[in-house]
């Protein structure tokens, strides 16, 4: 994994010269302990995508839920699913792992008021039954102390000495953070920023102070992730969340149905056919890259980091295309908006040469998030590429190759820095420095501004 400059002072703010952010932190708010933000923000948000993968499928909702802990009483629960048809039992199967997922954010969310239950338990505690005070001053009174044991004992935490002083420490933090007003950092968070709120310590700021400021950063950031898991559980790839956030439609005038980031189409079917005709290109998987739903993906080892890929305002015209985890090279970004053409008339504009005589990617009518990238003339400048991967696509009765084109990375690529990609031609590297065009998403379509470009 790439990482940050380790500097420990946490006052260090990455300006937008930064060569590691470039432009994109120049919108956002300062963030503090940039480095350490980097690694433990991370598992957050791919904590994030796990949990709303799985509640996604069933959809949010609020009921009463039976639930015992009742050993037989689950064993009949069990087979009482067992005898329903397939469609019930799958619907009930989703269900329960929607909740169970939730009830462990739930769980996790809760642990952040145990201080404020210990503090009101100091206050009930006798000062006539506390021993004297031991060894040097650690933040804690005896009551509290006393208060913690007994918490732990009665909600069934181990009270060993030395697990007594880490949930303290912990707790009282995790308090201390809540009611600063960090939200959705505490919901999902991880082991790794517990491990990192234990060992917290630096002059320069306070624990609260730092990570305040990632949920400045990051709070939006794990909004829209939520938003994107429920359009990918309900099986919507077009990306069209992105184009509605209003930094986006502001500085883009082009149609909603314009945008789609799910997959690149034949722009003719008669091309189509006349590829299949002439060539035929081994297809090594069945499997399309987005399905970000699969369990052996959804890991920091996978490589597929389209989920990851934002939209951030450049300035008051352009956007930046950035990661917010870090990426390594060969991670797969996602895809390149466009339609599939096999024909000789290419469009050194708008048109990416493919992998075979004639078969090119026409990005003229239809764009999306990767496609909004910086471009340069120079490939050692270029931190990313496009690649082509043949697929079977299935119609009606009958199974042709089509095509996938992605972005992949050439090299390290760390949060918030810009993807670039090489412009094969002149002329197109020429149209990404338009700021007409940058309006219209690089396409053709003729801009449209205010409500009735969407």
């Amino acid at each position: 994994m790439p990482t940050l400059d380790t500097n420990t002072d946490c006052t260090h703010q990455l300006l937008p010269t930064d060569p590691l952010l470039r432009d994109a932190l120049s919108h956002l708010p300062t963030l503090l302990c940039p480095a350490e933000a980097a690694k433990t923000m991370t598992s957050i948000l791919w904590n994030c995508v796990k949990l709303n993968n799985t509640i996604g499928r069933y959809g949010r909702h609020t009921k009463q839920i039976w639930a015992t802990t009742k050993v037989e009483n689950m064993r009949q629960y069990l087979d009482d699913i067992a005898q329903h048809e397939y469609e019930e039992a799958v619907r009930i199967v989703k269900r329960d792992n929607a909740f169970s997922a939730g009830k462990d954010m739930q769980t996790r969310y809760n642990e952040t008021v145990y201080w404020e239950i210990i503090s009101k338990g100091a206050k009930l505690v006798d000062p006539a039954t506390l021993p004297a005070s031991k060894g040097p001053l650690d933040g804690f009174t005896m009551a509290e102390k006393a208060a913690t044991k007994v918490f732990m004992l009665e909600a069934g935490f181990g009270t060993g000495t030395e697990n007594q002083r880490r949930c303290r420490n912990l707790w009282k933090k995790l308090s201390e953070i809540r009611k600063a007003g960090v939200g959705k950092i505490l919901l999902y968070r991880t082991n790794e920023f517990d491990t990192y709120c234990k060992r917290f310590a630096n002059e320069a700021a306070s624990l609260t102070d730092v990570v305040m400021s990632w949920e400045k950063v990051y709070g939006p950031l794990l909004e829209q992730l939520e938003t994107r898991m429920m359009k990918l559980s309900a099986g919507d790839f077009t990306g069209v969340s992105d184009f509605l956030q209003p930094f986006v439609a502001e500085r883009l005038g082009i149609k909603e149905a314009s945008w789609n980031n799910a997959f690149n189409e034949w722009h003719f079917d008669e091309e189509a056919a006349a590829f299949g005709l002439v060539c035929n290109p081994t297809v090594t998987s069945d499997d399309p890259f987005w399905c970000i739903s699969d369990q052996h993906i959804m890991s920091e080892s996978g490589r597929n980091k389209s989920i990851f890929m934002f939209l951030f305002p450049r300035n008051d015209r352009y956007l930046s295309v950035c990661p917010i985890v870090p990426v390594n090279q060969g991670d797969i970004l996602g895809l390149f908006a466009g339609t599939i053409r096999f024909s000789d008339d290419f469009d050194r504009l708008y048109g990416i040469r493919g992998p075979f005589e004639k078969l090119w990617l026409d990005y003229s009518q239809v764009t999306g998030t990767l496609n909004q990238m910086k471009v340069s003339q120079h490939s050692e400048e270029a931190n990313v590429q496009l690649h082509w991967e043949p697929v079977k696509k299935q119609e009606d009765k009958a199974t042709h190759v089509s095509w996938i084109v992605s972005v992949r990375a050439l090299k390290a690529i760390m949060p918030f820095e810009e993807i670039l990609r090489e412009a094969p031609q002149k002329e197109q590297y020429l149209l990404h420095q338009s700021e007409k065009f940058a309006r219209q998403g690089f396409t053709k379509s003729k801009a449209n501004y205010g409500r009735n470009a969407l």
